[in-house]
């Protein structure tokens, strides 16, 4: 297990690797000012889209298409740029996807740990970055999100693609928080226990909840989902009450950030929430801009799924019925 949470303390190495060595890459000409920016990628290799989309919605240039699917949409095209995100650069739907941008001639980009995907791109001549994760001693994908995440960031960033250069100088004061983060989910973890988890966010953290249910899954092996802000509010409500069963505990991603109006839906959900029956935990940052806070979340989140496999005697680093799936599904 120990791999694991050295990956967790990792995070902000892992990050600043990706920012150095992107900082050094030529990237052609060709690929910058396209209309449309698809990532095509799948479970942790995907968390990159639900970052940029909710972080840099309004900072970045040009409309972002998510692709976790084995068809390209038709408006993927001459005129798109097209990002082949895989950690193992072995997962058969981006290959798929790239071998269709490839033939539509997008301006195709390809990121990965290496693999098949990276030899397609040496095969085609395409712009690709190729990371070491000497960061991420765990090699599960899910624990080496500084390389995902910032490596699509890092790329649109040298690109052009952003109207604002992001601020990394946090990274330094969160090296030295994560163990209080630490601390303060060993003190939720009993109430946590027997619990299915839902996780509540909205605008800049809205990517650390698809995150945290997807990481609660894989590394405690536990059912969780999420929802946001304000969609819920339009929905979500109404189904609290059936069946009659209070196993399920809702925990709120709140930031002083968020827009106004969802501060005040986010007090008044916790409230409804309560009414119906149901406990609340609260995890709220203190960084002062949005991609630190979004940054802070995703440490507080890893160790918590850790804990949470730890206090359920599971090894993080495992995942049977994702790898029993894969070696039982038909070749392509």
């Amino acid at each position: 297990m120990n791999t694991a949470l050295e990956s967790i303390k990792l995070l902000p190495k892992q990050i600043e690797q990706v920012w150095q060595e992107i900082d050094c890459l030529n990237l052609l000409k060709t690929h910058r000012d396209q209309a449309l920016i698809a990532i095509s990628g799948m479970g942790g290799s995907i968390y990159n889209y639900y970052f940029l989309e909710s972080v840099f919605k309004d900072t970045l240039l040009r409309p972002l298409l998510k692709i976790n699917n084995y068809l390209l949409p038709k408006c993927v095209g001459d005129n798109s740029l097209f990002i082949a995100s895989s950690y193992s650069g072995t997962t058969e739907e981006v290959l798929f996807n790239t071998k269709q941008a490839l033939a539509r001639k997008a301006k195709v980009l390809v990121f990965s740990a290496g693999g098949p995907l990276i030899d397609l791109a040496k095969k085609h001549s395409l712009p690709y970055y190729r990371f070491e994760p000497k960061h991420n001693p765990s090699t599960q994908p899910r624990m080496g999100q500084g390389y995902m995440l910032f490596g699509a960031l890092g790329l649109l960033n040298k690109l052009g693609y952003l109207s604002e250069q992001p601020d990394l100088d946090f990274l330094s004061d969160l090296k030295n928080q994560a163990t209080s983060y630490h601390q303060q989910v060993k003190k939720i973890i009993a109430k946590l226990a027997g619990q299915e988890l839902f996780f509540v966010g909205a605008d800049h953290l809205s990517a650390n909840a698809h995150i945290l249910r997807n990481q609660t899954n894989e590394t405690a092996k536990l059912y969780a989902n999420y929802n946001l802000l304000p969609e819920l509010n339009h929905h979500l409500m109404e189904g609290l009450k059936h069946p009659n069963n209070r196993n399920r505990i809702f925990i709120f991603l709140n930031s002083d950030l968020y827009q106004k109006r969802n501060q005040q839906r986010l007090k008044l959900t916790k409230e409804v929430i309560v009414k119906n029956g149901y406990q609340i935990v609260e995890f709220m940052p203190k960084s002062s801009n949005k991609l630190a806070q979004f940054v802070e979340t995703l440490i507080w989140g890893g160790y918590l799924t850790y804990e949470l496999g730890k206090k359920y005697g599971e090894d993080p680093n495992k995942i049977p019925w994702v790898d029993y799936f894969k070696n039982n599904l038909p070749k392509i």
